[in-house]
């Protein structure tokens, strides 16, 4: 539909199924998970292998079509695949991380959509049934971006604050405080270090204010919806749903 029909005390409900449905099925099967962990669509999260963690007021967002996923594997030797997510990370739909080594993520890091990072090539290139493969460390320093669709390689770490273009390809190490972006990514421009950087870290400095302007803001966006309308666009929708 072209907007949310949902009337505000059933959009109430369904914030609560979710987040009842977060810490039933979905918390448990991290091997530690900070509080503040909001998950959009968790029945479309994949979450696969031990040894994965989460931070402070991690936000996950799936959609239809959209599966996301977070794996570790054995590593061949005797170990297995890390996951280690900080403090007010954004994770978007299609997200892909699996690991056979080690991949960690900052905290303020945001990522955009159908991004796939992965610290291993999974077979040897010339034993295709040795598997995973190389392995190499990934880290993403604090306040890193990651652009549309762009993909991380093993061994690979991001320097603090950079962003990295939609579609990149990031085959070695970027610096800090740069744009990078292309296939292979290459830095483009110096950020400016004089301007102060405003992070996720902000929204959840006063947790009741965060808390309050998000219900405002469902408010807002499900107060003129009723249920008659919402039962029509269901049964019988127009150009105005």
């Amino acid at each position: 539909m072209r907007r949310d029909n949902t009337p505000y005390s059933v959009r109430l409900l369904i914030n609560a199924v979710r987040a009842f449905y977060t810490r039933w099925r979905i918390a448990p099967q991290f091997d530690s998970v900070g509080s503040g962990l909001e998950i959009v669509g968790g029945h479309r999260l994949e979450i696969y292998g031990s040894d994965i963690h989460l931070g402070e007021n991690v936000h996950i967002q799936t959609a239809r079509g959209e599966m996301s996923r977070l794996c570790t594997w054995p590593d061949g030797k005797g170990g297995n695949g890390t996951i280690r997510i900080g403090d007010n990370v954004l994770l978007t739909p299609g997200l892909q991380i699996v690991s056979a080594g080690s991949v960690e993520i900052g905290d303020n890091v945001m990522v955009a959509s159908r991004v796939y990072i992965s610290d291993s090539d999974w077979h040897e290139i010339y034993d295709r049934l040795d598997t995973p493969g190389p392995v190499a460390a990934i880290r993403l320093e604090e306040n890193v971006w990651l652009g549309e669709g762009c993909k991380i390689c093993k061994g690979v770490t991001i320097g603090r604050n950079s962003v990295i273009g939609a579609g990149a390809v990031v085959t070695s190490d970027i610096p800090a405080n740069v744009v990078a972006a292309g296939n292979p990514a290459r830095e483009i421009r110096k950020l400016d270090k004089t301007i102060e950087f405003k992070t996720r870290a902000a929204m959840f400095k006063d947790m009741k204010t965060y808390t309050k302007t998000m219900n405002y803001l469902n408010y807002l966006n499900h107060k003129d919806n009723n249920y008659i309308s919402w039962i029509r666009h269901l049964i019988w929708p127009g150009r105005q749903d």
